[in-house]
């Protein structure tokens, strides 16, 4: 085939032109974050969502499909996510790591007083689910059913003395003649794993958990999970608040029996997290940032996170296309087994930082002569923490879950504290602080917001989605989330439009959550956002305010003599929030 001449200098002329263009925007790290994101096409982000709904496989029912980790939907839409970095120039490995995949089998049966009651998975047609068999529950083997026994509920939610820890210590378990029976447990305070656990020691043959009441947020189905590492081997179910009352008030004049029945498929497979890096930049200054992958087992997970996870590749695509020539390498992470808790970002951030931090602490024992680690001080682990931050090439990581919901806010990590400092979601109580640079993210991501004119609400950091092992390890972190299961409040909908009083995600962790489950603006938004922050770190040097304290580890100090020293896990909030698991109602109550 031969080519014209013309041809040939109109092509010269656009390569040409199109890199005197883009080239002046980047030296400056605004003008680079404004002309990447302004390059973001909404419906290449959708075409990411419907190819990973392709590949979604059927559930163990049939009723619908899934990405849950561990399963074939999972695989195909890791080799897409592969096949399209590679194609697209990066460097791409994948993380490999046993999991314990959970899956509900079809035929959950609970009744209660006579009553069968309506199962997550079975509330269609404008029903209202009842209950939801928890994550990680137990099998009953057949059917079994038992007398509801209360164990130390408290619904005086305004009394100075409210107790929300019912079920959370084994004493409560005391006087209760709870062996052979379902032990029936209030929320809060505690994790559902403990409550569980701890009726199973007492002796009890299953238990339900019902939600807290306490607040709009906590009168819905508890859909918890008791996560990858529970012990607890009996059936475990969660219910709205509103039947735990019923049955409690019933049972102070008459006897309330249960039978149920539930199959669960448990096994541990190999999974895997996919990482992809830029070929150019500082290697000694990466910027990270990261969705997971999975889907829950009940659905197709397409807001929860195929919205994060397509909003995470479009921009991958957009920054190749424009052979952007970044200052900084960055990372992508797509992670395996979040739904179950965190499991896939645990093991990388475990599996990364913990060596670092070891040879900080050796580099510090050698230089100063020092033997024996008993020996240390708190100033000595001040230089072990400096030392680790300067040898930690990840200097940010920035995390995106659920970024599409069909009646969404836009949502930002309160980096600074200013607005959910005292909030019951934030992990950071008393003096404690988030680590050095998180409070600029959230201005950055702020500044995009307010150059479209968008509003936004700050979230509290509560440590329940994929940034909390970079948060652990001392990483500065930001991000977005547009709300799952929580509802909208009159302010809210007078900010950002949709419908008062219903969940931001109506068909969080159903089978509903699909191509019909996300809003295609705040998606959109929500991806030109990721991009513009990311670019503007991806050009920034130094990455943070110099004005900020120096060294990072300063963000950790609280007084003279107490420090949330790097590497400690911090537990997550006793949250009310949204999202309330480690993504997903993994109850991390504080005791």
């Amino acid at each position: 085939m031969q080519v014209s001449t013309t041809t040939i200098k109109t092509i010269l002329a656009t390569v040409v032109s199109s890199t005197l263009l883009s080239g002046c925007y980047w030296d400056d790290p605004v003008k680079a974050a404004k002309y990447v994101s302004s390059k973001i096409e909404s419906d290449d982000v959708v075409e990411h969502l419907e190819e990973l709904e392709a590949r979604a496989s059927a559930t163990s029912d049939g009723a619908s499909v899934t990405r849950a980790a561990g399963t074939l939907g999972y695989k195909h839409s890791l080799d897409y996510i592969v096949e399209t970095m590679q194609d697209h120039g990066y460097i791409v490995t994948t993380q490999e790591f046993d999991f314990r995949a959970w899956e509900e089998l079809a035929g959950t049966t609970l009744n209660v007083d006579g009553s069968e009651l309506i199962g997550v998975r079975n509330a269609t047609d404008g029903l209202e689910a009842d209950f939801s068999a928890m994550s990680y529950s137990g099998n009953s083997n057949g059917p079994l059913s038992g007398e509801l026994v209360f164990i130390t509920p408290d619904f005086r939610f305004e009394s100075p003395d409210y107790d929300s820890t019912d079920g959370c210590e084994a004493s409560d378990f005391d006087g209760k003649a709870v062996s052979g029976k379902v032990a029936v447990i209030q929320r809060g305070g505690c994790t559902f794993d403990a409550k569980v656990v701890n009726a199973e020691n007492a002796g009890a043959v299953a238990t339900i958990v019902f939600n807290q009441g306490n607040d709009e947020g906590r009168k819905s189905v508890v859909n918890g999970t008791l996560g990858s590492d529970s012990q607890a081997t009996i059936p475990a179910f969660g219910a709205r608040f509103d039947l735990g009352e019923q049955w409690y008030q019933t049972s102070q004049s008459a006897v309330v029996n249960a039978s149920f029945s539930i199959n669960v498929h448990d096994e541990v497979v190999l999974t895997q997290n996919i990482l992809a890096e830029t070929e150019g930049g500082n290697e000694e200054q990466v910027v990270m940032l990261g969705a997971h992958l999975d889907s829950v087992p009940e659905g197709p997970g397409i807001n929860d996170n195929g919205s994060g996870t397509a909003g995470l590749l479009e921009y991958a695509v957009t920054l190749a296309n424009l052979r952007a020539p970044v200052k900084n390498k960055v990372r992508f992470a797509w992670w395996a087994a979040e739904e179950a808790g965190l499991v896939g970002s645990e093991y990388y951030t475990n599996d990364l930082f913990a060596p670092l931090y070891a040879q900080a602490q050796t580099e510090i024992m050698q230089e100063l002569e020092i033997t024996d680690p008993s020996q240390l001080t708190s100033a000595h682990y001040d230089l072990i923490e400096e030392r680790y931050l300067q040898i930690n090439n990840i200097k940010l990581y920035l995390n995106f879950d659920m970024i599409g919901s069909p009646n969404y806010v836009f949502g930002v990590m309160d980096g600074d504290l200013s607005d959910t400092k005292n909030s019951p979601d934030n992990a950071y109580t008393g003096s404690f602080e988030p680590p050095f640079g998180t409070s600029d993210i959230e201005s950055i991501f702020n500044q995009f917001f307010n150059g479209q004119s968008e509003a936004t609400v700050p979230q509290a950091l509560s440590k329940r989605s994929d940034y909390a092992g970079f948060a652990d390890w001392g990483v500065a972190f930001g991000g977005l989330f547009t709300g799952a299961e929580k509802v909208k409040s009159a302010d809210e909908m007078d900010k950002f439009g949709g419908q008062i009083d219903v969940a931001y995600d109506i068909c969080y962790h159903q089978a509903c959550d699909d191509l019909n489950n996300v809003s295609h603006k705040a998606l959109f938004v929500n991806t030109q956002a990721l991009a513009y922050v990311t670019t503007y770190y991806a050009f920034s040097d130094p990455l943070f305010p110099a004005e900020e304290p120096q060294p990072m580890m300063q963000a950790f100090s609280v007084n003279a003599t107490e420090k949330l020293r790097v590497g400690t896990k911090l537990k997550a909030a006793d949250s009310v929030s949204d999202h309330d698991h480690f993504h997903g109602d993994f109850d991390q109550d504080r005791d």
